[in-house]
């Protein structure tokens, strides 16, 4: 029987679980390691230097972990801008992968920045730089946090306040709720569609500006677009792989056909991304520095075969609808992406001779602190609210086990009621 995906589920599982624990131990020690960078600073917490000013809290959390939260943005393009309808199953897994992404790296920002009360300066437009390229990427993705993912992971908020036995003054609230978040939608869905496209591509624009610090492998004018599409890449990728594994982990059916076209969409447009890399490397005859057989030429070749196989391999069916085979692929694909994100920031930056940089291991574990913390989210939140997608058949199997319950709880508080009085 074909499994279709029409509406969306929480996970019947619990959340305390092993993993789960195991998962808020390394958050606490990220913590830990938080507090001792603000309290000792930037030199004796990390292996930053007066060549690699920026390490693994602005290049990784911030350039990588928003690449791979893009899926909200990539699937709001798909669905309510190419009216792609089928994906709309999938839109609060992308919108939960999203903000949860964007909250870990804007937090572990603000641990870099080493002053995070002054982020509140960012309100005061009398203050602002507009000249300046990073405080529009800061800007944007604030706000997108803040505003437009707020926005958009709402609904399930209030499917869950208005399907729980809550009293009658919080189910008139969510109504009211979900009549606003209707009237005001249209300006909630350009915010979510503006402001990802606006900082992604100056994530690029600030790299271009390093001039000959970035190798010429990278640096290209095309980085603003190159990163742009890489980030639709990486964020469908990144729910492609997170329903597979969700599917996997809770024994929930898939969708292989939606699954299938959804690894579809992102090798065309890895392919595209492809060509546009290929094409700007022969356009400024870079190609054969490129292939040259040293350090940068390695990793050029390593980051596209991460990237290229994955695509071909993708293109035949038969493995896009293979759960195993597709997720393993897909898992590659956002390696590989994951890679180029982070290439021009520190793998290929060239500050000059006797510089080297390498995370220092606090810099790892609070980046590993709020990569659990994100996690923590995840789990928490697909299991006490409807975001992964599930078949008609089992939300009404899971209405009809709600319904049991409250009735079960009702004749129990029936039950009390009258024993009480027979005391009395």
């Amino acid at each position: 029987m074909t499994t279709r995906w029409r509406r969306m589920l929480a996970v019947d599982a619990p959340v305390l679980t092993k993993p789960f624990w195991l998962l808020a131990a390394v958050a606490a020690v990220g913590l830990l390691c938080s507090a001792y960078r603000e309290v000792a600073g930037l030199g004796p917490a990390s292996g930053l230097n007066d060549g690699y000013t920026w390490g693994m809290f602005k290049n990784f959390n911030v350039t990588v972990l928003t690449a791979l939260g893009s899926g909200g943005f990539a699937l709001g393009v798909l669905v309510f801008t190419l009216d792609r309808r089928k994906y709309h199953s999938l839109i609060r897994t992308g919108l939960l992968t999203s903000i949860l992404c964007y909250t870990a790296g804007m937090i572990t920002l603000a641990v870099d920045v080493g002053r995070p009360w002054n982020l509140f300066f960012m309100a005061d437009p009398f203050v602002w730089n507009v000249h300046s390229i990073l405080f529009e990427v800061a800007l944007c993705m604030t706000a997108y946090v803040m505003i437009a993912l707020d926005f958009e992971n709402l609904a399930s908020v209030l499917d869950r306040l208005e399907e729980r036995p809550f009293p009658e003054i919080v189910h008139d609230i969510a109504r009211f709720a979900r009549r606003f978040v209707k009237s005001v939608y249209p300006i909630g869905l350009a915010l979510a569609l503006t402001l990802p496209a606006m900082h992604q591509s100056s994530l690029g624009t600030l790299m271009w500006q390093s001039g000959p610090r970035v190798h010429a492998t990278w640096q290209t004018p095309l980085l603003p677009a190159l990163y742009l599409i890489m980030a639709f890449v990486l964020g469908l990728a990144f729910v492609d792989v997170v329903l597979l594994a969700s599917c996997a982990v809770w024994k929930r059916p898939i969708d292989r056909e939606l699954l299938a076209h959804l690894a579809d969409a992102v090798s065309w447009l890895a392919i595209f991304w492809l060509a546009v890399r290929f094409g700007d490397l022969v356009g400024r005859g870079q190609l054969g520095a490129a292939l040259h057989l040293d350090y940068y030429g390695i990793l050029f070749v390593v980051e596209t075969l991460l990237i290229a196989v994955p695509t071909i391999l993708l293109r035949w069916e038969s493995t896009r609808l293979d759960p195993s085979r597709s997720f393993i692929l897909l898992v590659t694909l956002c390696i590989g992406g994951m890679v180029y994100r982070y290439a021009p920031t520190t793998l290929a930056f060239m500050p000059g001779p006797g510089y080297r940089y390498f995370p220092s291991v606090i810099e790892l574990l609070i980046s590993m602190g709020f990569m659990a913390l994100g996690v923590i989210g995840y789990l928490f939140t697909v299991k006490n609210f409807p975001i992964l997608p599930a078949t008609v058949e089992m939300c009404r199997e899971a209405e009809a086990a709600r319904e049991r319950r409250h009735e079960i709880r009702r004749r129990a508080d029936q039950l009390s009621s009258t024993q009480k009085e027979q005391v009395a």
